[in-house]
């Protein structure tokens, strides 16, 4: 097969700021590669990283890209002008992968010949499906968005299909000499220090119970400045001052996953509170930690449901509760208090994300897209 893949105008891939979504379509087009077929790229143009490159049997062809905003309606705008400008170029292909929110509609009308349009869903649906009526198929995320999507454009249910985030399995493993015996105990979170993530919550829920457990420390890595993604400065002082005498470690993001891995490997409890009811598809940072065997902690949104069971291969607190760091609090205490019981879901949560890696989701994509293909 020919397979294009549009990665959208903010982030680079190879993912040199990050992103899970630039870090899949990276990965899975390497694995698409390695099966023998023609598999290009068209991420951002971004400094350092050349215009035009075949790596791992991958080509690459950088157009176009923003640095992304606050308002969502200036993105949009942007959007629409990458959109505009790069669908021109699209190759002749069989499938044509977008993760874009303009570029499926422009694609459908002006460029036919890019191939089957396969819409990776990953952010809650806004409504705009409805103008996606040329795709052959949207690939959500998680069975919520599958849901969502279908729950507001009925007609487009069955091109609509849930296909998981993977991440790399290979990279993300247990420490070599395990977790048991630590002196002290780290809580991790790792992903966007945005308000939408929870980590308000988090700093505030950790304050509270670091008196009863003073071995224990909270570290947040990721990126706080507006153009990754992060809440910016004023809610950076915002989180210091709630974590002021507790022993709270703010950290810059890491974009290389060998050294990320290590990062999941030296912790000892991961905690993921994202409060983004209409923002989060499938996030892949509780799925890397899960599979280093780490117990997690996240919330109670749907999307965890694919893969987090209560009490089975990690634990949720109600993040629509009055005051969600009072109920993320107490699920931490409990956690701490039980530490054998907390560390023993570690082995179950590892197994449990072994099926979202790329080996595995790259067979689900190709045979979908063959299924697509045979049906045309």
């Amino acid at each position: 097969m020919k397979i294009s893949i549009v990665t959208g105008p903010w982030l680079p891939v190879p993912a040199l700021q990050g992103g899970s979504v630039p870090r899949m379509w990276h990965g899975l087009a390497e694995e698409f590669a390695a099966r023998g077929h023609d598999v290009i790229v068209l991420p951002r143009r971004f400094p350092g990283q050349p215009d035009s490159e075949t790596t791992n049997g991958v080509r690459y062809l950088r157009l176009g890209g923003f640095a992304q905003g606050g308002s969502i309606y200036a993105d949009l705008v942007k959007d629409f002008f990458y959109a505009a400008g790069i669908v021109g170029c699209l190759p002749a292909a069989d499938i044509l992968v977008v993760n874009d929110f303009w570029l499926p509609v422009l694609a459908g009308i002006f460029r036919r010949r890019a191939g089957l349009m396969v819409v990776s869903a990953n952010r809650f649906p806004k409504r705009q499906y409805a103008l996606y009526r040329r795709v052959a198929r949207v690939a959500a995320a998680s069975r919520a968005i599958e849901q969502a999507i279908v729950a507001q454009t009925p007609a487009l249910a069955p091109r609509v299909r849930c296909l998981p985030n993977p991440f790399d399995t290979r990279i993300f493993v247990p420490p070599a000499d395990g977790r048991a015996g630590r002196a002290g105990r780290t809580i991790l979170y790792v992903g966007r220090i945005h308000p939408e993530k929870g980590v308000a919550a988090l700093v505030t829920a950790f304050a509270r119970v670091s008196g009863k457990f003073p071995d224990a420390n909270l570290r947040l890595v990721g990126p706080s400045r507006t153009e990754q993604g992060g809440g910016g400065e004023k809610f950076l002082r915002e989180l210091q001052t709630l974590a002021a005498g507790a022993p709270v470690t703010f950290s810059e993001p890491e974009f290389d996953v060998a050294k990320l891995a290590a990062i999941y490997q030296a912790a000892d409890l991961f905690c993921y509170p994202s409060l983004a009811e209409k923002g989060e598809a499938l996030p892949v940072a509780p799925l890397e930690a899960m599979s280093t065997g780490l117990p997690v902690v996240v919330s109670a949104l749907e999307c965890f449901h694919d893969f987090v069971v209560e009490g089975r291969t990690g634990l949720s607190f109600n993040h629509r509760a009055g005051d969600p760091a009072d109920a993320l609090a107490a699920k931490l205490e409990a956690a701490l208090a039980d530490w054998p019981r907390t560390l023993a879901l570690g082995g179950a949560a590892r197994e449990a994300a072994q099926r979202f890696g790329f080996a595995r989701v790259a067979d689900e994509f190709l045979a979908d897209f063959a299924a697509l293909l045979a049906a045309k």
